[in-house]
């Protein structure tokens, strides 16, 4: 079963994308890695606007606390069951 820091993060990151603001927890692509990407994590993790497909021109903050209860986000989410966002660039 996943884990999460507060029932508030899990209600945006279950979320249906296409509605209100959602959590997405992306990891970074080997080509960005390779293009010389320095650090340790290679998770992200941003709150969006509601939207269909991934479009470089959405709303988008990076965050890295639980805007709810100041978790910090790369203690907890730091593997691929966490993943809900593949179909990106970076």
């Amino acid at each position: 079963m996943e884990k999460f820091c507060c029932d508030s993060f899990r209600f945006r990151y279950e979320g249906v994308s296409e509605l209100g603001l959602n959590f997405r927890i992306i990891k970074l692509s080997q080509d960005f890695i390779d293009r010389g990407y320095l650090g340790e994590n290679r998770y992200r993790y941003l709150i969006t606007e509601g939207y269909k497909v991934f479009d470089q021109d959405m709303k988008m903050l990076v965050m890295e606390f639980c805007p709810y209860c100041g978790t910090k986000l790369a203690s907890l989410y730091n593997s691929d069951q966490y993943i809900n966002e593949q179909n990106h660039p970076f």
